[in-house]
């Protein structure tokens, strides 16, 4: 089965973009987000900053905590079908990575 799923990006990032985050989305009349991250960054918390700010602009939410280093093909079909479930209008990914250099 096909879908067409057609979202403009728009990227916060920096220090402090996360309190950005309420005002952006309610200027856009956005209502659900699906929040697509990793189980680390969920269980130690760190979504919290995110939740809280989607909270406090009655922003609801499903999070999507099963994203892997490497995603597979069953990762991805498991983000969608969430995705599809919670009726979310936008999808926040959180998390991500910085490479350093080695020397």
């Amino acid at each position: 089965m096909s879908n067409v799923f057609y979202m403009p990006p728009v990227t916060l990032m920096g220090l402090n973009a996360i309190r950005l985050l309420g005002d952006e989305l309610v200027s856009r009349e956005l209502k659900k987000a699906l929040i697509v991250t990793d189980r680390v960054l969920a269980d130690t918390g760190l979504v919290n900053k995110l939740t809280d700010e989607l909270e406090a602009h009655k922003i609801s939410y499903a999070i999507f905590d099963g994203v892997q280093p490497n995603p597979t093909e069953k990762n991805i079909d498991d983000g969608l079908a969430l995705l599809a479930k919670s009726n979310a209008d936008f999808v926040i990914s959180f998390g991500g990575g910085v490479m350093l250099p080695t020397y």
